[in-house]
């Protein structure tokens, strides 16, 4: 019933035109045939087309309205009018009686175009805020002028009527163009599709309507300089500048595949035609050359079919280059970045590809990419004309936005399907970029490592290779310098017991000399065999180099990888074994933090008395102490390692309640200070 409802009024306009055409035909004496030029006839039907296939394909109101217009302008211009066509006044006789039918009927749908025309400046490109009521009585006050011409029987009384009917024409061209061009001028985003429509079809109706206002005035002045073929020829511009608004830039919503489909439906015919004429023409051809005639019909069909596929691919092509250019681009940027998407490793670059790269290649006005944990929004102040999430087998990465195109219809069905499709493959992209960077850092890590156990086991070498070297010059020292010594004070004691009374106290001064020598030789050979038995380091150094390692590290949410509060004297000085395993244990707990307990914030604890006691705690998910994973060796490895040393680790957790891990070292007596 809708349907019916629009479609009705496009039928009666025709079906009354062409009643008008009839008695104008009647009336005179005179045919269509004989009236009707065959350029008036071409122009008005490529009028009455461009006007009433949207009305049928994409049903309307203001489709509707526009497709009236186009019938009546169409049949309007249908019948010639030229100079010499002008009446001549008769006093005293209605101007209707001498004028010809058919031009009675030319100024009844001029007296229709005029409101008709205001009619579809406040419905088209949208519809306004203008009321509904005042319609009606345009076409009333249209009447008027038009009935005082008609009944006129003198100048004076035509001549105003005429310059009426003149001036109400002005007003609506007038009102149509400023309609247009408010509509053309619109910045807000929503409406920019229609603001590039509209400037294309306020382009043509200028270039159309400046002669159909002009040719009035040089009728009424007697110039003949203005020919009704000129003024055709003009008009021309509406159907070729609507065509292109509906092509380029999806002009009454006509979809893509609709267009496609009238375009080769179109060309399809054209190729049959010709193929038919083709046959037929080498038909006559080999039917003339050839002696047995029945073979004609079947070469030219075979030579016809060879010919025919090649034609059919060339003009299809060209179709495509020419009818959708967007289509053609839009299918070469989709192919582009798929390429450059199987081969992008790092994520700045696939940002760079999606929010600068595609939307530029596709024409769109912007793109924009947010990746968790950005907010799921478009950007502000942006109306997205397609949007999906980016979904890597079950995990979400983020969302990508697209805006409209700059120029052309907005994203079809299969566009969509390849938009999507290509979602799939960015996020998989992201996905690999990130597992990529998380790998590159591990292993930078991983190198930072290797390179500070390489140097630890390099300086515990030379620290060995030194601990031996002392031990070979003690071992020297005391063989040879320390038993001479031993023998030179033995020598000095037997000296002064048998020497004079001159010299007893000379000898006694060199034996308590050697006695000193010895005692500190001896000293110094201690100081050799235990230097490097037991070398001490600052073990709080170490605690903060770890828990800054991870500090400065950032998180696959943005921020520090984990925030770490520090509680502990400013110096602990340790036994240099009992420091690097202390500190591994605690590098190896801050680990698991991270990669089991999902927490991001750390206590760390140290405190010193004659045990050395580290604590870490986290606000992470916690697990069950009972019920540890098979192959999972950190918290084992910590625990042996505690126990090596003679002290004791425990763990303290619930699920949901984060995790509690302590150990205790015990130290050498006298060897722990802190300050």
């Amino acid at each position: 019933m809708k349907k019916a409802a629009l479609f009705t009024p496009l039928a009666m306009m025709i079906l009354i035109n062409v009643v008008m055409l009839g008695w104008a035909a009647r009336a005179s004496g005179r045919s269509i045939r004989e009236v009707v030029t065959p350029f008036s006839a071409i122009a008005s039907m490529a009028i009455l087309t461009t006007g009433i296939l949207p009305a049928l394909l994409r049903p309307k109101p203001g489709h509707t309205v526009v497709a009236c217009l186009s019938i009546s302008f169409a049949f309007f211009l249908i019948v010639p009018f030229e100079l010499g066509d002008l009446p001549t006044l008769q006093h005293g006789t209605p101007i209707h009686r001498t004028l010809d039918p058919y031009h009675i009927i030319r100024l009844l749908q001029a007296a229709i175009l005029t409101p008709m025309a205001l009619h579809v400046s406040v419905r088209f490109p949208r519809p306004t805020d203008v009321s509904p009521s005042k319609i009606p009585g345009w076409y009333l006050f249209s009447s008027i002028p038009f009935i005082l011409f008609l009944t006129s029987r003198t100048a004076w009384q035509g001549i105003p009527a005429a310059i009426l009917s003149f001036a109400w024409m002005t007003y609506a061209i007038a009102f149509l163009f400023k309609s247009l061009y408010k509509a053309s001028q619109s910045a807000v985003p929503e409406d920019l599709p229609d603001a590039q429509r509209a400037r294309i079809v306020m382009f043509s109706m200028i270039l159309a309507g400046t002669p159909l206002w002009i040719r009035p005035l040089t009728l009424a002045l007697g110039w003949d300089f203005f020919s009704y073929n000129l003024l055709l020829a003009f008009q021309l511009f509406i159907p070729i500048g609507i065509s292109y608004a509906i092509l380029r830039h999806d002009l009454f919503g006509i979809d893509r595949v609709l267009r496609r489909t009238l375009a080769y439906g179109a060309v399809s015919l054209l190729l049959l035609t010709l193929y038919l004429a083709l046959t037929t023409s080498l038909t006559s051809l080999f039917a003339d050359s050839l002696t047995s005639r029945p073979l004609a019909p079947l070469i030219s069909l075979f030579v016809a079919a060879i010919l025919f596929d090649p034609a059919r691919k060339f003009i299809q092509k060209w179709l495509d280059k020419i009818l959708y250019p967007d289509r053609l681009k839009f299918e070469s940027a989709v192919q582009s970045m798929q390429y450059l998407l199987a081969r992008a490793n790092r994520r700045d670059e696939i940002i760079h590809l999606l929010n600068e790269v595609f939307p530029n290649q596709i024409g769109a006005e912007w793109g924009a990419l947010k990746l968790f944990p950005e907010p799921d929004v478009p950007p502000p102040h942006t109306i997205p004309a397609w949007n999906t999430r980016l979904i890597a087998g079950s995990v979400s990465v983020g969302g990508y936005w697209l805006g409209p195109r700059r120029a052309g219809p907005q994203y079809d069905g299969d566009e969509l399907k390849r938009l999507n499709a290509l979602a799939g493959q960015a996020a998989l992209a992201l996905a690999y970029a990130n597992a990529y960077e998380s790998l590159y850092e591990l292993n930078r890590n991983l190198e930072a490592r290797v390179k500070e156990q390489t140097g630890q086991a390099i300086a515990d070498h030379k620290s060995i290779a030194a601990y031996e070297e002392r031990q070979r010059i003690a071992r020297d020292l005391h063989d040879s310098v320390t038993q001479q010594m031993f023998g030179l004070h033995l020598m000095a004691r037997g000296l002064k017991a048998a020497a004079p009374n001159d010299f007893k106290e000379k000898i006694a001064e060199l034996e308590s000399l050697a006695s000193g020598t010895l005692r500190e030789m001896r000293l110094m050979l201690d100081q050799l065999r235990n230097a490097s038995g037991e070398e001490k380091v600052d073990f709080a150094d170490s605690v903060r180099a770890e828990c800054e390692a991870f500090s400065n590290q950032s998180g696959p949410e943005g921020g520090a990888l984990l925030s770490v509060t520090l509680e502990m004297p400013q110096v602990v000085i340790l036994p240099k074994n009992i420091a690097s395993e202390a500190a591994w244990i605690l590098r190896e707990a801050l680990q698991n933090v991270v990669k089991h307990s999902g927490g991001r914030t750390v206590a760390v604890s140290v405190d010193v008395d004659s045990f050395l006691h580290v604590s870490v705690t986290d606000d992470g998910a916690g697990f069950d102490v009972h019920a540890v994973p098979a192959g999972h060796y950190g918290l084992r490895g910590m625990r042996e390692r505690v126990l090596a040393l003679g002290g004791e680790l425990t763990i303290d957790s619930e699920i949901g309640r984060g995790t509690i891990l302590k150990y205790g070292i015990p130290l050498p007596a006298l060897e722990s200070l802190e300050s």
